[in-house]
């Protein structure tokens, strides 16, 4: 359903006269604590027309009566339990905004967030990103922003990061945005790649696809709340193989695309990217026996670091330069040592307070 607030200015900085209307798209799947809160928010935008789609994938807790409480207010779709994907499509198949946001059910929007896309609006963006404010599972801020930007970055930057290294700094699934043009170039290109999320293929298409718009400035809440899909509450040793395989397979996709945009992509691009050389590192000195890269040595990681290094992707050389470090340190240190470095990366929780103070005053990717 269509939300209309009178007076409505009319686009800032827009290639168009016509205001765009905005979609946001909510799936969600036994998050009843959390899914009112996501809802309200969307209703809460400062924008003349938003329609906001609640799509409950078969959730056995009370979400559904929660959601029904906004019926008069939001389009709802109750299906059988399918996954985050076949959610949001069907809830894009619902939808009619020209700007689509698919936020998670557990997170927030601010109510200025379509406010802030129309004032750099640009008809050759493909996504819209901003920054997200951490907060718990009670909603209080953790001190913390995603991503981390020691500066913002250019969309052909962006681009040339993308196909170089298979990076760039880009904010969690409900920090962006989409015109509705490149959701349908996306949902609809033929492709083996699947995974449950959405982000992954519109995140990873985005950058061959059109401009990146970045404004540095939090537009949602990222909730930590220990339930969240990709959260390490302990360390997993088997998980990162499965996150190697996952990360191939969508640089894969995205070299698809690129190659029907007819941009040039560095066939070894992941060589040179500090996160996938972090996965690799872990993933080869805790599980060998399930690496999925056969070839792989400590050393070959350690040449593939230090070349990362030198290669620009969107992170500061003072954050490659610590990654570096960790990577080596895993490397060479005794099982104990290496499984307590590991953990320090890679589940929060652990982290000694000096630590998250330190890793944010020299603002090391966390």
């Amino acid at each position: 359903m269509l939300k209309e607030i009178p007076g409505q200015a009319v686009l800032r900085g827009a290639e168009s006269a016509q205001v765009p209307s905005l979609s946001v798209i909510i799936p969600n799947h036994n998050y009843a604590a959390y899914v009112g809160s996501a809802i309200r928010s969307a209703l809460d935008i400062r924008w003349r027309e938003v329609e906001v789609i609640v799509v409950d994938d078969g959730s056995t807790d009370n979400s559904l009566e929660i959601i029904n409480e906004f019926a008069d207010e939001v389009t709802i779709i109750s299906q059988a339990n399918a996954g985050q994907m076949p959610s949001c499509v069907n809830g894009f198949r619902k939808s009619s905004g020209d700007v689509v946001i698919f936020l998670d059910s557990d997170d927030v929007l601010h109510s200025d967030v379509m406010t802030e896309i129309a004032s750099v609006w640009s008809n050759a963006a493909s996504k819209y990103q901003f920054q997200m404010r951490v907060i718990d599972a009670k909603g209080l801020p953790t001190g913390n922003v995603l991503p981390q930007y020691f500066s913002c970055p250019a969309s052909d930057d962006i681009r040339r990061w993308m196909t170089t290294t298979g990076a760039y700094p880009t904010p969690p699934g409900s920090g962006n945005a989409y015109p509705r043009w490149f959701v349908d170039r996306v949902f609809g290109f033929k492709s083996d790649f699947v995974d449950r999320a959405p982000d992954s293929y519109l995140l990873a298409a985005a950058p061959a696809c059109g401009d990146i718009v970045t404004i540095t400035k939090p537009l949602a809440d990222y909730r930590v709340h220990g339930l969240n899909h990709g959260a390490f509450l302990q360390l997993d040793d088997t998980r990162f193989a499965r996150e190697i395989d996952l990360t191939q397979r969508r640089y894969k996709f995205f070299a698809e695309i690129a190659s029907a945009e007819n941009l040039p992509v560095t066939p070894d691009a992941l060589n040179r990217n500090v996160i996938f050389l972090c996965l690799r590192t872990a993933s080869f000195k805790l599980r060998p026996d399930l690496h999925p890269i056969a070839e792989d040595g400590s050393l070959r990681i350690a040449v593939d670091a230090l070349r990362a290094v030198a290669s620009p992707q969107g992170f500061s050389t003072s954050q490659r330069i610590s990654l570096l470090g960790w990577i080596l340190c895993v490397l060479i240190s005794p099982r104990y040592f290496r499984r307590a470095l590991v953990s320090l990366r890679y589940v929060p929780a652990q982290r000694p307070k000096w630590l998250r103070a330190l890793l944010g005053l020299f603002r090391v990717i966390r």
